[in-house]
């Protein structure tokens, strides 16, 4: 059987760029008091403002999006990884409960606090699998027969209204559409090998 460290990727050059460079070129910092309130409840200004938009037609512009977000993601990351569980429990709990899987959140944290990046990979499959899940009860408030696939169903009206279409931006920036990150079908269909994905993605 071969080692993680022997096996190539599958992923091509220009994916391979996108998921484990791109993000990481700018090298801001944010202070996660703009992103982050003291409760818990995410700034949703302050993470919208670094979606990027095609000037003709106003459509998101994932790869200059992808860069924007990349060091306000390293201050989200840097922030949880400086908390207690218990600080990360206080605090963020009550925001999960809508998803009806808090406990799930609450593992992944724990995952968070190592760099074992296949453990990672495995907590971010996960996360988005219950996300997924979530927001179709969401969606199925307000509409009937959601949509089988995750970026049709981040790209519905039905959600827009509930979330704000900037929101679903940038959801559809890392894990629902095939011209954004894409992390969740990239380790689900198993194109990146072991190691791959930096764990701070």
């Amino acid at each position: 059987m071969a080692s993680s460290d022997s096996v190539s990727t599958c992923l091509s050059p220009p994916v391979h760029y996108v998921i484990c460079k791109l993000g990481f070129e700018k090298k801001d910092t944010y202070d996660i008091n703009n992103i982050l309130s003291e409760n818990g409840e995410v700034c949703w200004q302050a993470v919208t403002e670094h979606v990027c938009y095609l000037e003709s037609d106003q459509s998101v512009d994932y790869i200059k999006s992808i860069r924007s977000l990349g060091p306000l993601c390293e201050s989200v990351n840097l922030h949880f990884k400086s908390l207690t569980k218990e600080q990360f429990v206080i605090q963020y709990e009550l925001w999960f409960r809508w998803t009806n899987y808090t406990e799930l959140f609450l593992e992944v944290f724990d995952v968070l606090q190592y760099t074992q990046t296949t453990e990672v990979a495995l907590g971010l499959m996960k996360l988005t699998s219950c996300l997924e899940r979530a927001l179709g009860d969401v969606y199925l408030l307000i509409g009937k027969d959601c949509p089988f696939l995750l970026r049709d169903l981040l790209a519905s009206e039905q959600l827009a209204v509930v979330f704000g279409q900037a929101v679903m931006n940038v959801l559809r920036v890392f894990i629902g559409s095939p011209y954004g990150l894409n992390l969740r079908n990239v380790l689900w269909h198993g194109f990146a090998s072991p190691q791959e994905i930096p764990a701070k993605s």
